[in-house]
């Protein structure tokens, strides 16, 4: 095997070093012997992503070392050629993921962030050289939101980190405010309604109109999560005149029209005004592509939801029938946990039209 280049041996090496670490010690905190440990400071064993990764972690190297593992032995040819066939594989990845579970997209798609990163740092023409490191963002940025709805939290935040320095270095600065917005989106997910506010609010001091109005949306749903309704609707009000200011954002959801009535109704069913909530969503739903279908099962949940609570059980039972097929295929971890809120009313409203979905949604909340 050719020795690894040496940057990410020294690294290790000297972190190790500067932290008072001997090897033994070192041994005692990753699943590494002192013989191992000793062959990755001499640059004789080249680190996968997993190593790199638990090196990072372990030194406190804030994503230094992850980056520095990125580099091949030998540097990646690149040129213009090789950036454009890249971006437009970019949007076959994206399509994919609107109809895929994230594990398939996943297997051609991390890889690509690790091509066009090395990419990037071989290029000579600093032009180039920016627009593979913005490329490789966006490559990084989609994955995290893969990995999210592969339900791997640690994994997204991982690659949305790796997405913001690769922005940063292709002179995108913003980026760092939108991961701000995908993690309120986790916190959403969580149920943490205080974390998700101080993330948005933090994300909202973003110059991108685009930024600024994705963190209002998360604001006004972690106000609704916590009952906040008026502070709710300020938010509200705001994300819908800053979205009007938005062209073609290059942030967030590609397959929403309205994004600002989604949140709209999204936050409206946890405020307890579910006939509003699913008055939206009737209107909204048939926006969305028939091949979005990642999309159309979230928010197609959700309207079922918001139509159970507002009284009209048989009918959120048709709509989420309609949803079993896509539900299975597009196999998402955020979905899962509105058809486990869904199974729960089932299983409280006892419907008689409830018992065949629910013997579908127990399959798909249960297979393997």
């Amino acid at each position: 095997m050719k020795p690894l280049s040496p940057t990410f041996a020294q690294e290790v090496r000297r972190l190790r070093t500067e932290r008072g670490l001997s090897l033994s010690q070192m041994a005692g905190l990753v699943p590494y012997s002192k013989g191992h440990l000793s062959k990755i400071e001499n640059g004789q064993v080249h680190p996968n992503p997993e190593m790199a990764r638990i090196f990072d972690s372990v030194l406190h190297a804030d994503g230094h070392l992850i980056e520095l593992a990125d580099a091949p032995v030998r540097p990646i040819p690149s040129d213009h050629t090789a950036l454009l066939t890249y971006d437009s594989m970019f949007d076959n990845h994206r399509a994919l993921g609107h109809r895929l579970s994230p594990e398939v997209v996943l297997v051609s798609l991390r890889p690509q962030v690790d091509v066009l990163s090395s990419m990037a740092r071989s290029a000579d023409d600093p032009g180039l050289g920016r627009g593979l490191w913005l490329l490789a963002a966006r490559y990084a940025e989609y994955a995290g939101w893969m990995e999210q709805e592969r339900g791997d939290d640690a994994s997204a935040a991982e690659l949305t980190k790796r997405a913001v320095q690769y922005a940063a270095k292709g002179g995108d600065l913003e980026l760092e405010a939108w991961a701000l917005v995908r993690a309120a989106e986790f916190a959403l997910y969580r149920g943490d309604a205080h974390q998700t506010v101080r993330l948005a609010r933090k994300a909202g001091k973003s110059r991108s109109p685009a930024v600024k109005a994705g963190a209002a949306q998360r604001e006004a749903q972690g106000y609704a999560l916590a009952g906040a309704a008026g502070l709710c609707q300020e938010a509200l009000d705001r994300a819908d005149e800053l979205q009007r200011t938005v062209g073609e954002s290059p942030y967030g959801s590609t397959s929403l029209v309205d994004q600002v009535a989604i949140a709209r109704a999204w936050s409206f069913h946890d405020l307890g005004r579910h006939a509003e909530a699913a008055a939206i969503l009737d209107t909204q739903m048939p926006l969305i592509a028939p091949t979005a279908l990642r999309a159309r099962t979230r928010f197609g949940l959700r309207r079922a939801l918001a139509h159970a609570e507002a009284g009209d059980v048989d009918h959120a039972c048709e709509l989420v029938t309609a949803l079993v097929d896509d539900i299975r295929q597009v196999q998402s971890a955020t979905v899962h946990i509105d058809l486990t809120a869904f199974s729960r009313l089932l299983t409280r409203l006892r419907p008689a039209a409830g018992r065949e979905v629910m013997r579908e949604i127990n399959e798909i909340l249960f297979a393997g």
